[in-house]
């Protein structure tokens, strides 16, 4: 499994820039935002794991640091699962249950992504969740710049 080779430094930085640029699509040059310290802590990893293309880690990560910035500035809720806490908005609905079929196993051991007998295919089908980690970035920095201060 040598899936952790070195990404050429061109396509680190094109997809720290990506990063860069819909950070500041989301945010309010003049505003101050309520921040989850924990949020923000997991969100530093994603940006590293953004970077490196690993999508899957992006796609988890995210849904942690989204679960915690909506528990921390929003409701308060540190009890209730994240279904309750996304209050069945569609994208966070989505980003729920991507990452539910990329962490949980189903029934009889099959992935929700990686077809039976297709463990020589797994680059192929990781690369496939490339779109999603963009989604999974766009909530993610939603999410964190959704509660201006003052």
């Amino acid at each position: 499994m040598a899936y952790a080779d070195h990404v050429p430094r061109e396509v680190w930085n094109e997809r720290y820039e990506w990063l860069r640029q819909v950070e500041e699509e989301c945010q309010h040059p003049l505003a101050s935002y309520l921040l989850s310290s924990q949020g923000t802590f997991i969100a530093y990893d994603i940006e590293a794991a953004f970077c490196a293309g690993a999508w899957v880690s992006v796609i988890v990560l995210a849904h942690a640091a989204i679960d915690a910035t909506m528990r921390d500035t929003e409701v308060l809720d540190y009890r209730s699962n994240s279904k309750a806490i996304f209050n069945d908005n569609p994208d966070l609905e989505w980003l729920r249950k991507t990452r539910n079929a990329l962490v949980h196993v189903s029934e009889g051991g099959q992935s929700k992504f990686l077809p039976e007998g297709e463990m020589d295919n797994v680059a192929e089908y990781h690369d496939l969740l490339k779109e999603a980690s963009e989604k999974s970035i766009r909530l993610l920095f939603k999410a964190i710049y959704a509660n201006p201060g003052t």
